[in-house]
């Protein structure tokens, strides 16, 4: 009977031993779940942490590429300065260079320019010789060149008008009266003595002593070139002889292509053109021997436009 009860107890308690194992196991068991689901949770984690990590060195590595390639960039920008930097010296010291050759050149330019250039004339008139000597200042020789030239005719009263040099036609004037007062001319004779001063200068083509197929001169190139063409001779005399009180006008005979001088006067006879009710008598300022009112046969029919200085 003891046996029996023992075995019973004995039952009883490995019975419940393998509960509280399985008890234990099925607690592990939830445990070692729970595990597996944690680990499975941290590796998909770990994989999206991967493939961020993956991405990022991606862009790391892109950044990286760029980095370098602006590097390199920086480094190229930096060796075009560098050169660009020893371009702009050179430069700067070229133009320091031409800065110098500028001012040398300048300044040799205004001594040149200050030259006073004495030209001389020779001509006669009856059957005396005659010589004159003008001082000419080469600076206001140059700035006339420099001015632009008329484009009509009608224009050249405003070059023979011009009082910018009215000082070298004074010193012509008063070597005029100066000569007419010591040998007593007439006032016919003064002009043609003048005449014959202006007609004394070479006749010259524009085309060979200029650039331009036309190139009419002031006064004062005429006079320092000592020759020009028919009007450029026609521009003097007539500024000469306006600043002499005399009222004269430009003769343009384009039928002729040719220029001359009409001067209104009383008391004499010859070739005219009437203009205003007035006789305006031919000066031809070119060849030899031509006095008032004597116009050259080849011409004798040719209408002139005229073109007076004074209003």
């Amino acid at each position: 009977m003891k046996r029996n009860v023992v075995f019973v107890v004995l039952v009883i308690i490995a019975g419940f031993q393998i509960w509280s194992l399985n008890a234990e196991v099925n607690q592990i068991n939830q445990i070692v779940s729970d595990q597996e689901r944690l680990i499975s949770i941290l590796r998909q984690q770990l994989d999206q942490l991967s493939q961020t990590v993956r991405t990022q060195d991606a862009k790391i590595a892109a950044q990286e590429s760029t980095l370098s390639a602006r590097e390199i960039r920086i480094s190229n920008l930096e060796t075009q300065n560098v050169k660009l930097e020893g371009d702009v010296r050179a430069a700067q010291a070229e133009a320091t260079k031409y800065r110098e050759q500028t001012t040398s050149l300048s300044s040799r330019l205004n001594k040149i320019l200050d030259i006073t250039v004495t030209q001389n004339y020779h001509w006669e008139y009856q059957w005396r010789p005659w010589s004159w000597d003008l001082p000419i200042s080469l600076s206001l020789y140059v700035e006339f060149k420099e001015r632009q030239r008329p484009r009509l005719g009608s224009d050249y009263v405003s070059m023979a008008k011009d009082p910018k040099d009215d000082l070298y036609i004074d010193r012509i004037v008063q070597h005029i009266n100066d000569a007419a007062v010591k040998q007593r001319f007439t006032e016919t004779q003064k002009i043609n003595f003048t005449i014959a001063f202006v007609q004394s200068l070479p006749y010259t083509v524009d085309e060979e002593t200029t650039p331009y197929d036309e190139y009419p001169r002031y006064p004062i190139e005429t006079l320092f070139d000592r020759g020009g063409d028919c009007e450029d001779t026609s521009i003097l005399i007539a500024a000469i002889l306006d600043r002499m009180g005399f009222d004269v006008a430009l003769l343009l005979l384009r039928d002729a292509q040719h220029m001359a001088v009409g001067i209104a006067l009383a008391d004499t006879y010859g070739s005219y053109y009437d203009f205003n009710s007035k006789k305006y008598f031919y000066l031809e300022t070119t060849g030899d021997g031509w006095e008032i009112g004597e116009i050259p046969p080849d011409i004798t029919q040719t209408k002139a436009a005229v073109h007076p200085l004074r209003s």
